[in-house]
């Protein structure tokens, strides 16, 4: 899978569907440094139900911009290149407006990804 960098962060794309409806983010940051999967309420909430039920987890997380406040909900399957997982934990909060979210680690090494940097690459490792 192709990637590409925008303003020096490593940028790729992901589809998630849920509940029978189907959205591809375009401008997802990779970001191993993300324990989990993070989504902008703002790139979805027009196309998914991604609304609180019962079942989801409330979730702070912490990073360079302060502490912020996720829905962590069960997704039925999100694609990430030719990989695809089927229920899914993904948070889903604000971030800034041209971000569609964050690549975290748990679904990279759900992967098995190798990131190749010099070519702009991203593969699952053969096992």
């Amino acid at each position: 899978m192709k990637m590409k960098i925008v303003n020096g962060i490593l940028i790729a794309s992901l589809t998630i569907t849920h509940k029978e409806n189907t959205k591809v983010l375009h401008d997802m940051i990779v970001d191993t440094g993300s324990a989990h999967t993070w989504v902008n309420l703002d790139a979805v909430e027009n196309n998914l139900d991604v609304a609180p039920e019962d079942g989801d987890q409330i979730v702070t997380a912490f990073g360079i911009g302060g502490r912020d406040i996720a829905n962590r909900k069960r997704i039925d399957r999100l694609e990430f290149g030719t990989f695809s997982v089927t229920d899914f934990q993904v948070d889903f909060g604000r971030l800034d407006d041209d971000i569609s979210g964050l690549i975290g680690l748990d679904l990279l090494m759900a992967g098995n990804f190798v990131l190749d940097l010099s070519r702009l690459e991203m593969h699952q490792a053969h096992t």
